[in-house]
């Protein structure tokens, strides 16, 4: 049997290797390993070359991907959160903080019922809430009576100068009926902070009633 060249055999190596050739083939290419030390090691080399897996590429892509899905949840989270962020700044904005309606005569007027009840009149275009006392038996210049304190509060949104959300005009003044009024002896309007009177005593009822407007008296 004539001998078969080293450069034909090389030429086998990778098929030989990969298992893809005929039996006849794989005989002869054994038979010549066996006695050449060259295709040997050219044998050997190819035999231990370090292949990826298709399945380990494939797995480190995922990999990639799920990292970058998770920078993308996170960064959307972000947005979503920085945004609810300024959607509340300016909410508070707009409603908070609620600042006293200065008292004037053209604005506010307690009218007596009737049947002695007190009724509350605001002639401006809108606020935002209103601050009322029931009466209290107060030393005023010595004598005892019955007054009840309140107050208008107003924002951006809801103000006597501001039509931000209402553009209709009202009809009349809003009215409402001060509680148990027909005992009340005096009405003050002003802030006022009970805390710092009847807890922590930092103002007496003289200090507060001074700050304040007497709009009415029986």
């Amino acid at each position: 049997m004539r001998e078969i060249k080293c450069t034909i055999i090389q030429d086998l190596l990778p098929l030989y290797v990969d298992d893809v050739v005929g039996e006849d083939t794989k005989e002869l290419v054994g038979q010549h390993l066996q006695s050449c030390q060259e295709c040997q090691k050219e044998y050997q080399q190819m035999t231990q070359t370090l292949y990826v897996p298709i399945e380990n590429k494939v797995t480190l892509f995922e990999k990639v991907n799920k990292k970058w899905n998770r920078k993308k949840i996170i960064l959307i989270g972000g947005s979503v959160f920085t945004t609810l962020l300024l959607c509340l700044a300016v909410f508070l904005y707009v409603f908070y903080p609620r600042n006293v309606i200065p008292y004037s005569n053209d604005l506010f007027r307690i009218e007596e019922q009737g049947d002695q009840t007190l009724v509350a009149e605001y002639f401006g275009k809108s606020h935002a809430g209103t601050h009322m006392t029931h009466p209290m038996k107060v030393e005023i210049d010595g004598e005892i009576k019955n007054i009840s304190l309140m107050y208008y509060v107003e924002t951006i949104a809801n103000s006597p100068t501001s039509d931000f959300l209402r553009e209709y005009e009202r009809i009349g003044p809003m009215r409402f009926k001060l509680p148990d009024s027909k005992t009340v002896d005096a009405v003050y309007y002003g802030e006022f902070d009970f805390e710092k009177v009847m807890i922590t005593k930092e103002q007496t009822w003289d200090e507060l009633l001074q700050g304040m407007t007497l709009i009415w008296e029986r």
